[in-house]
């Protein structure tokens, strides 16, 4: 203490003692005020304890003074931890660390711990000061989290074919097909041995959903999964990639004439009658087939091969099966007309946006909306998106329908904070070869500049796989990020990531499918996995949408679940932007 007398005469510059002690007692009370102080004699009994020492174990000094810490052991601790403690302090130093208590009425407290011997002239300790901060807050944050990515991660265990498999067959989904093909090839390619794959398309399987409804077009599609796992050997891969479209491999295809043999083979296992209804019910087939390596040498390509193989299937009556050959013609005539049509169209306008409105769940209002494309043709009538888009894609026709769809979206961001709406966000869709174009990211700068719209006002809407293509798209990803506007990940739990990488995704906002949607008021996994993404969200501090509401029950339960926002039928259909401007102060009630 003579010591520390002298330290402080030199830091203060004071050399009266007794000004000395007067600041020491400053600093006491000062301390005494702000963190939580005890004194034990060198065998730990209590000497001294603060009133916050007594705030917070909830026992009064006299029950304190004379016990040791033991009167607030939780047990959490084992005997190893207090032993390394006291081992510490007893060689003279300073130990510190986080210690869970236990008050007087059973509640637990979490205190961050440093304990300060103090030496007699002898060299050993006489006594001990500890100074504690109350982390109680802190550490249920931390366990809250630790048990919230607990249960994500049992959720994810239990269902990983809502995120890997299709939830109809329960056969990979597109995307995990894709994978594990890749890790196929990369086996086969190290044996130098050959693999076959096949693309299978079930005929006018739209007639049965007209004829006797969706749920019976599901059960053909599920017949049809279990005919392929029984016909085909054990290590061949099988997926569902659409919603009529199976593919699978043969690794036992050494050339074209045993692929053929076999998807024949194959093909007929399948087109076994159905009873549906009562009635038999014929399966008709077609068949695209492509070699590795003698057709493609990786696994994006191989798929193509194989599906341009069954398209030309397909354009010549279907019901068959087709080898790839190089230059086989896809594009039927019908095609070539479209893609003419969408050509002209994009040049003279023949396209309007409509607005779906996103509403806050908890208040009932309207939050932001969705920008749509619409084709209206002249002569052919409204053009379905499913249609035209992906040939858009296809063509690099979505380059410059893309820059209008964004810059118009900007004028009508723009019109309406100008008419008084106040700040209505508009979310635009972008495909991923708008994001592999290298002038994507000044294109937008220039758009936002010349409609003169502040970013904040934007929002970007991408598909999961635009996160994981390439390195070099989430770097442009996050290049749009850092010009201010939101970035938002559609149809959120179908694709690539699986959840587990919500928290790395340069996004803002996640947008769960509506696959968990539409059966969330009577599917309890529906719920835990909403629930589930909802968590991390919040804990990545991300926002997230419910697509495809259309019950208010939906809507209500996705509120409860914590689920800030909701889009879909229920609250309101695509609008033109005169009618959409009727719901910027409509509220909706759950009923």
């Amino acid at each position: 203490m003579h010591d520390y007398f002298e330290v402080m005469r030199k830091m203060t510059g004071n050399d009266n003692q007794i000004d000395v002690e007067a600041i020491l007692a400053d600093i006491a009370f000062a301390l005494d005020q702000t963190v939580i102080v005890a004194m034990t004699d060198r065998t730990g009994k209590i000497t001294y304890v603060n009133e916050l020492f007594t705030k917070i174990s909830q026992f009064e000094a006299n029950e304190l003074i004379g016990a040791t810490h033991s009167i607030i052991n939780s047990g959490y601790h084992s005997k190893e931890f207090f032993k390394d403690m006291w081992s510490t302090i007893g060689r003279g130093k300073i130990w510190q660390g986080e210690i869970r208590n236990r008050a007087k009425d059973g509640s637990i407290y979490w205190v961050d711990t440093k304990i300060v011997p103090f030496m007699s002239e002898s060299g050993t300790p006489n006594r001990y000061i500890s100074i504690r901060y109350d982390i109680t807050e802190r550490k249920l944050m931390e366990e809250k989290i630790r048990k919230d990515a607990q249960t994500y991660r049992r959720i994810a265990e239990e269902n990983r074919n809502l995120s890997y498999n299709d939830q109809l067959t329960s056969l990979l989904n597109r995307n995990a097909f894709s994978k594990e093909l890749r890790s196929c090839i990369e086996s086969k390619r190290k044996d130098e041995s050959r693999l076959g794959l096949v693309y299978l398309n079930i005929d006018r399987l739209r007639n049965v959903n007209d004829s006797f409804g969706q749920e019976t077009g599901d059960y053909v599609l599920s017949v049809i999964a279990n005919r392929l796992r029984n016909v085909l050997r054990h290590e061949d891969i099988i997926g569902r990639i659409s919603g009529d479209e199976f593919a699978f491999t043969l690794t036992e295809a050494a050339d074209e004439e045993k692929a053929e043999q076999l998807t024949e083979t194959i093909k007929s296992s399948l087109e076994n009658p159905i009873s549906l209804h009562g009635e038999l019910y014929t399966i008709s087939t077609s068949c695209g087939i492509a070699l590795f390596p003698k057709h493609a040498k990786v696994a994006p390509e191989l798929m193509m091969k194989a599906e341009k193989a069954l398209h030309y299937v397909k354009e010549h009556g279907g019901g068959n099966y087709k080898m790839y050959e190089p230059g086989t013609a896809t594009k039927t005539l019908e095609r070539i007309l479209l893609e003419n049509e969408l050509r002209k169209s994009v040049q003279l306008g023949h396209f309007t946006l409509e607005y779906q409105p996103k509403m806050n769940l908890s208040r009932g209002d309207l939050s932001g909306v969705e920008a749509l494309v619409r084709w209206n043709h002249p002569e052919l009538g409204r053009i379905p998106p499913d249609k035209f888009i992906p040939l858009a894609e296809e063509t690099n026709l979505i380059l410059p329908l893309g820059e209008w769809i964004l810059r118009e979206a900007c004028k009508q961001a723009a019109q309406w904070k100008h008419e008084g709406y106040g700040p209505i966000r508009i979310a635009v869709n972008m495909s991923t070869v708008q994001l592999d174009d290298e002038e994507i990211v000044g294109a937008i700068k220039r758009i936002l500049m010349e409609e003169e719209v502040e970013p904040d006002f934007i929002e970007i809407e991408l598909t999961e796989s635009s996160f994981a293509d390439r390195d070099e798209m989430r770097e442009t990803i996050q290049q749009i990020r850092d010009l201010g506007m939101h970035v938002a990940i559609d149809d959120f739990g179908t694709g690539y990531s699986t959840f587990s990488y919500i928290k790395e995704l340069p996004a803002d906002t996640v947008k769960i499918d509506m696959s968990f949607v539409k059966d969330i008021d009577v599917n309890e996994n529906s719920r835990a996995i909403v629930k589930a993404i909802v968590t991390l969200a919040d804990t990545a501090g991300l926002n997230v949408v419910a697509e495809g509401i259309e019950t208010g029950e939906q809507a209500e339960i996705l509120c409860n679940l914590g689920c800030r926002e909701g889009q879909g039928y229920f609250f309101s259909k695509p609008l033109p932007p005169e009618e959409c401007e009727l719901m910027f102060s409509k509220s909706v009630e759950y009923e």
